[in-house]
């Protein structure tokens, strides 16, 4: 034979009857036609056959297959020449796949190169380089890219790819993004819902909202596989509390719909989305029994009581589960850390939708805490971060007591504990856990020297130091000297928590200060005190105490007067209108009315206190009694009782809001017909109060807007008050919030009673910015008056440091 067969085919149909004739064929020369860069050896390695192997049918099919699926060529063909001798040259007639040398992508502007690379990684996803080229892969990675914009809420994106010649062997392959833009979601609609209604379902939805005036902004109003999982979860929990054991949700149909289908663009199209749901509800089930088992250490009766359930009421999931965490919390409050419950439910037979519930505790064996070590407090002593501890070494591990405890320790401002603090060492031969607190210290030693400016001390400069946390002992020191053009303050403070290593405290200080209001425009007096207080206090409880305040101090002020107002006897008498004469404006600058005293009194306090944070609370609660008990047998110049309650409250809405409300109220209660004194009278407005007025310009005032004065012309400050600040924090980034805040409240004297009619009303935004040199924040304050009178003005900036509440 001596002409090619042109096909592996035929080439294998002529090998037996050439075989017949002679007893062996054997390969003489393996040639390869049309490699552009692979060799004969490359070749025969995948065919494995060489010159001088005996020609075998089978090995020659088996070495074809190889070559196929080395992916190297997009066509492979074999071909036989018979030299007559037994001898014969195999043909190897190739063409190779091209290299794909880069592959880039055009058009993608929300999504980066590198994080859509990022993603594609997750999916499995592999970009080809320096690779030969399979359309079957550049299609796999088209359908990812869809996938990934897909799931960032960009449904209606469109994706391509070309593929460009390099050189003869080579490629680049471009994928041309047009991303359109992200789909908000206008419409979530439910099918087969005949119990609740689809705005009562649509409410349950927590990732997955159409837009409406409450949710324009947000990922929230732009579907992602990802929210949708979650929300399936919780309508099936919806149901299931409440007995719709068989409820189905289905898959959501997704139906995109253009503003403007004929626009150029994808962008321009204006695309929306409207989401159906479809659900089968099913049929309520009814509890049959209900048992708790596997109890020896409590009472079984007294653990069911924790599950507020009811045979032959509507089965309900979430009184289960809410009832399986109270007593996990009571088995782990008493040391026995591994108990766990497991709840088990079976189908009556022979009655429709009953089911009898039983639920299982395994209990497992008590354990007492071992080792208590902390990890980073170079300068904190380990004694001040464990006396916050309320489970010692050796007692039973109180799970709730010690996570209280390890909450208590991060709110001490000083050393933070790292975002996994806890490192626990199970020792089940000996039944205890050792427990490993991992921190930082924060440095909450604040050493300052400087100038400064703001809208209330108007120019200053200042030196002091302030610390929580005295030579790692947790005491707090603060020496502080400010003198400025409105105010002159000069005071030293020292604070012990654990007198004696106990939960006592002792504290002192001693201060002077002297401000001049009369020329910054918001008030009008002037004011020099000089006084000492002797504290003591004890703890009741993980974040509560109760202490004591004893207090002396000298005053003396001076108030600008008025030419008109209203006289008020300040213990709730009569008022009458009264005409101050005009002062000579050639002889005197200005008029005022000078008073002088001296307060001696002793506040008891209660405070509780669990907010995460001193300076800068995101949860938590405050609350704070005083009731300040002055004159009488401690003496001084007046005799009264003024009651104050403070309360604050916050809680995390998600990672970047927060929402904060305070409230507070007071009112002197006078005795021995003893006056109020003028200087510790109420007076409202500022950064501490009511944001959006000037600090301490809200007086009593009367539905017309008249001030109510002394005899002698000075404005007289409320001997009650109330307020009420709502925030809604949003954390911007690093050490920066964005606060919206509505402020209200007022300051009465005694015969307007508490008119709430007379509200004081602010809104507003603030900016706050927590640097580490300060033990406060820094903040930029616009408020707007709700309410102005005639001589107010509408809005207000405001700079200070320190906080609200």
């Amino acid at each position: 034979m001596t002409a090619r067969t042109v096909a592996i085919v035929v080439l294998l149909a002529m090998i037996v009857p050439v075989a017949a004739a002679q007893e062996e064929f054997y390969i003489r020369e393996v040639v390869v036609e049309g490699g552009m860069t692979l060799t004969v050896d490359t070749v025969s390695y995948y065919l494995g056959l060489e010159a001088g192997d005996p020609l075998d049918r089978e090995a020659i099919v088996d070495g074809y297959r190889r070559l196929w699926d080395s992916g190297l060529f997009e066509d492979v063909r074999v071909e036989i020449e018979d030299h007559g001798d037994g001898a014969v040259t195999l043909y190897v007639i190739v063409r190779e796949r091209p290299f794909v040398t880069s592959v880039d992508f055009e058009g993608n502007k929300k999504i980066k190169t590198p994080d859509l690379k990022d993603k594609l990684d997750e999916r499995g996803v592999e970009i080809p380089r320096n690779v030969p080229m399979r359309s079957s892969q550049l299609g796999r990675i088209e359908s990812a890219i869809k996938e990934v914009y897909d799931s960032e809420g960009f449904r209606s994106a469109q994706v391509s790819y070309s593929i460009t010649e390099v050189s003869a062997n080579k490629k680049k392959v471009v994928y041309l993004i047009d991303e359109g833009g992200k789909i908000k979601i206008k419409n979530i609609d439910f099918v087969g819902n005949n119990v609740f209604s689809r705005s009562k379902l649509r409410g349950v939805l927590k990732k997955t909202k159409q837009k409406s005036l409450r949710n324009y902004f947000g990922e929230k109003i732009v579907y992602t596989r990802e929210a949708w999982d979650e929300d399936r979860d919780n309508l099936r929990k919806f149901y299931g509390d409440r007995g719709y054991i068989d409820v189905k949700i289905g898959e959501p149909a997704l139906e995109l719909v253009a503003k403007k289908p004929d626009a150029e663009t994808l962008k321009k199209k204006k695309y929306t989305m409207r989401i159906t749901i479809p659900v089968e509800e099913g049929e309520p089930y009814t509890l049959g029994s209900f048992e708790v088992t596997g109890v020896e250490i409590f009472s079984a009766t007294g653990l069911a009581s924790a599950f507020e359930v009811q045979e032959g009421g509507t089965y309900s999931r979430k009184a289960i589960e809410d009832g399986m965490e109270t007593v996990r919390k009571s088995y782990h409050n008493a040391g026995y850390v591994y108990a766990y419950t497991n709840e088990t439910w079976s189908r009556r037979e022979g009655e429709e939708r009953i089911v009898d519930v039983a639920v299982d505790i395994f209990e497992g064996d008590r354990f007492n805490l071992g080792r208590l070590e902390f990890v980073g407090n170079t300068t904190t002593r380990d004694k001040v971060l464990r006396r916050e501890f309320r489970v010692a070494e050796g007692q039973p591990m109180n799970m709730g007591m010690f996570e209280a405890s390890v909450y208590k320790v991060n709110a001490l401002g000083y050393w933070k504990l790292e975002e996994e603090p806890l490192e626990f060492d199970f020792d089940d031969e000996n039944k205890k856990v050792n427990v490993k607190v991992k921190g930082n210290e924060v440095g909450r030693n604040d050493i300052q020297f400087g100038a400064g400016y703001s809208e209330l001390d108007g120019f200053f400069i200042q030196g002091q130091f302030n610390t929580r946390n005295f030579l790692g002992r947790g005491n707090s020191l603060g020496v502080s000297l400010q003198l400025g053009k409105r105010t002159d303050l000069y005071s030293l403070s020292y604070t012990e928590p654990y007198f004696l290593d106990r939960r006592i405290l002792l504290g002192g200080s001693i201060f002077r200060n002297a401000v001049d209001y009369t020329q910054a425009g918001f008030s009008s007096y002037q004011r020099e005190t000089t006084g000492i207080t002797m504290s003591m206090g004890l703890g009741v409880g993980p974040f509560a105490s109760v202490s004591g305040v004893l207090a002396f101090q000298d005053d003396l002020s001076r108030y600008v007067t008025s030419n008109s107002g209203f006289v008020g006897d300040p213990a709730g008498g009569h008022d009458r209108p009264v005409d101050i004469p005009p002062v000579d404006g050639a002889t005197y600058e200005r008029a005022f009315e000078e008073f002088s005293g001296r307060t001696h009194s002793f506040t008891p306090i209660y405070s509780k206190d669990s907010r995460d944070d001193p300076f800068q609370p995101s949860r938590g609660q405050a609350l704070q009694f005083r009731l300040r008990l002055a004159g009488g047998i401690l003496g001084g110049d007046y005799d009264y009782v003024r009651p104050e309650l403070h309360f604050t409250q916050l809680h995390r809405l998600t990672k970047k809001s927060i929402v904060a409300y305070h409230a507070e109220v007071g009112q002197f209660l006078v005795y021995n017909q003893s006056e109020i004194p003028l200087y510790e009278r109420y007076r409202m407005g500022g950064d501490r109060s009511l944001r959006g007025l000037p600090y301490y310009s809200v007086l009593p005032r009367t539905e017309e807007g008249e001030y109510f004065t002394t005899r002698g012309g000075s404005r007289i400050g409320g001997d009650r008050y109330w307020q009420v600040n709502l925030e809604y924090q949003f954390l911007i980034g690093g050490p920066v919030r964005l606060v919206y805040f509505i402020d209200m409240g007022n300051t009465y004297v005694a015969q307007q009673g508490w008119d709430f009619s007379l509200w004081r009303r602010t809104t507003g935004l603030e900016m706050r910015i927590f640097l580490p040199i300060f033990q406060a924040p820094i903040r930029f304050i616009y408020g707007y008056n709700l309410d102005p009178y005639p001589d107010e003005k509408e809005s207000d900036f405001q700079f200070s440091i320190g906080t609200t509440f």
